[in-house]
């Protein structure tokens, strides 16, 4: 009886083995779900929805790094204008991010320069 008692434990501790074996890489597995491939599709989940309500007169910031006003939205691609009578067309999927107002590079005009400078007339003085 002493040996089949022996061949049963031995038995129980194999299949405790390769479950102890297999969770570590399960552990794993999930981790790299919950901290990489979780968070990328959210964020190309809101990309798609950005690139889908894109209409003229947005600013946008490319992908390249150049800003522009979108003029023209089609199925696939936009329309931008990069500077004045510049246009180019690219991919939607090439639009970074869409610039609010105020988010932008920020205004390094002198104070004494602005038009609501109050001692001024608003302009360069000679």
């Amino acid at each position: 009886m002493e040996g089949q008692d022996i061949l049963l434990a031995a038995a129980q501790q194999d299949g405790g083995g390769i479950l102890g074996m297999i969770l570590p890489f399960l552990l794993i597995a999930v981790v790299f779900w919950l901290l990489i491939l979780r968070p990328q599709q959210k964020r190309r989940q809101q990309e798609v929805q950005m690139q889908s309500t894109l209409q003229p007169g947005v600013e946008v910031l490319t992908k390249a790094g150049f800003y522009g006003t979108v003029v023209e939205v089609r199925e696939n691609e936009v329309e931008l204008e990069i500077s004045p009578g510049s246009r180019i067309r690219m991919l939607k999927i090439g639009i970074g991010d869409v610039v609010t107002p105020g988010q932008g590079t920020p205004d390094d005009t002198p104070v004494e320069d602005r038009p609501d400078f109050p001692g001024g007339s608003g302009g360069p003085k000679n």
